[in-house]
């Protein structure tokens, strides 16, 4: 469904639910994605100038900011009229504003990397310090704890300059008592795979926002993949997860995703991928696995930068040796991510050649609150 089609639908819901002012807000939020659209997007296709590139990605900075206020206008507009038609308005709300500045940082990330050579893109990132903190703010989530959760997470960049590549990991609330969270790794590196991760960041975020299945969003995000790039060389390996709070379940699914592990009083289990890579074939079939987590029980996932890292000797961490770090590593979550990543580059001092995500969530017991979330970015 597109932004427009969203919108539609999202200014009927306003109307039904009578929520007062909610279709003013409306009307300011799809201006500002207009504007953006006619200011912006039609003169990047246009390849204008350099000069003209630079004032565009100001004005585009300024217009994502401007999406998301008026967002927030809509969603506290509702909050203050709610009732149970209004709490369905909150996806309905969430999943517009996903499309909208989904589109908006999709597209400005292909406009630097179409219309500059990589060095000067790099350089660019690194001068413009505002438009770096945009993308890393669009590209990686802000720390939020999923219900009786405590999470850690963790990033290193093995792009040095540009600080942002392949790898992704989000989090979000579905409601009070349910909430999804996302690892991902985009073939490639750098801007390009920046690019590509946001796509898949938004898209999926979308399909959750309309379907509870984790193994049918995967299934259902691959033929959008397939049918959004068709250069064979471009895959993704995700996994994707939706905990419930109240019964301690968590469902999942994973695409070629293997470094998934489930820490217990027991032992560590390690969760097997439940389909194949994305972006292979069109037809795949995407599993649904289901765990039951008691309070004190952790799941790590990570990219394939934790297994893959090599010692001096050339031999790689892999499954065993993460295993291995879990069961005498720390149990608060952040310090364990931070923990994992100073073991990759301990073990490969000279240069990291694979970027890297961590995400650990902690199950709480059933009086505790979500604890607010830390989120450690590490450069190499």
């Amino acid at each position: 469904m597109s932004f427009e089609q969203r919108a539609a639908t999202l200014r009927k819901e306003f109307a039904a639910a009578v929520v007062p002012d909610a279709g003013t807000a409306l009307t300011a939020f799809e201006a500002a994605h207009r504007q953006w659209v006619d200011d912006v997007e039609r003169p990047l296709l246009a390849q204008p100038s350099r000069r003209e590139l630079l004032a565009k990605e100001f004005l585009g900075k300024e217009l994502l900011g401007r999406v998301s206020g008026e967002a927030k206008a809509m969603r506290a507009l509702v909050a203050a009229a709610e009732t149970d038609n209004t709490r369905k308005l909150k996806w309905r709300i969430n999943a517009t504003v996903i499309v909208s500045i989904g589109t908006i940082t999709l597209f400005a990330l292909g406009a630097i990397g179409l219309s500059r050579s990589r060095r000067e893109a790099v350089q660019a990132l690194v001068r413009e310090q505002s438009l770096v903190a945009a993308l890393q703010q669009t590209l990686r989530v802000d720390g939020v704890a999923l219900p009786r959760t405590a999470v850690g997470f963790a990033y290193s960049s093995a792009t040095r300059e540009a600080l942002i590549g392949g790898d992704l990991i989000d989090t979000w609330r579905a409601d009070a008592d349910r909430g999804w969270f996302l690892i991902a790794d985009v073939s490639g590196k750098g801007i390009e795979a920046a690019r590509h991760s946001a796509f898949v960041q938004y898209a999926i975020r979308t399909l959750c926002a309309e379907f509870d299945d984790p193994a049918l969003v995967l299934a259902r995000f691959n033929a959008l993949f397939l049918d959004t790039f068709d250069d064979a060389s471009i895959f993704v390996v995700a996994f994707l997860g939706v905990f419930d709070a109240r019964s301690g379940e968590l469902r999942y699914a994973s695409a070629g995703h293997g470094i998934a592990f489930v820490q217990r009083p027991g032992g560590i289990e390690q969760l097997a991928p439940t389909g194949p890579i994305i972006g292979m074939d069109r037809d795949e079939a995407y599993a649904l696995g289901t765990l039951w987590l008691a309070p004190g029980e952790t799941v790590i996932v990570a990219t394939d930068g934790l297994t893959e890292c090599r010692d001096a000797a050339g031999e790689m961490l892999g499954d065993e040796g993460v295993m291995t770090l879990l069961a005498a590593g720390p149990a608060e979550p952040q310090v364990l991510c931070d923990r994992l990543v100073a073991e990759v580059h301990r073990r490969s001092p000279a240069e990291v050649t694979d970027d890297l995500a961590i995400l650990v969530l902690q199950i709480l017991g059933a009086d505790s609150t979500a604890t607010p979330a830390a989120f450690s970015i590490l450069g190499v």
